[in-house]
């Protein structure tokens, strides 16, 4: 019982953790695109 609980722990860490990684990196994905997008729009204009 007392391992179970102690791999709940580390599981809920390490989805904790995965959300973290994932929602940073989804950030600077939106980041990068904006970024191109702008960049795209201001050569379209010239």
């Amino acid at each position: 019982m007392i391992s179970f609980l102690t791999y709940e722990i580390y599981l809920s860490k390490f989805l904790l953790l995965t959300s973290f990684v994932l929602l940073i990196l989804i950030t600077f994905a939106v980041i990068y695109i904006t970024y191109v997008s702008i960049k795209d729009k201001k050569r379209l204009r010239k």
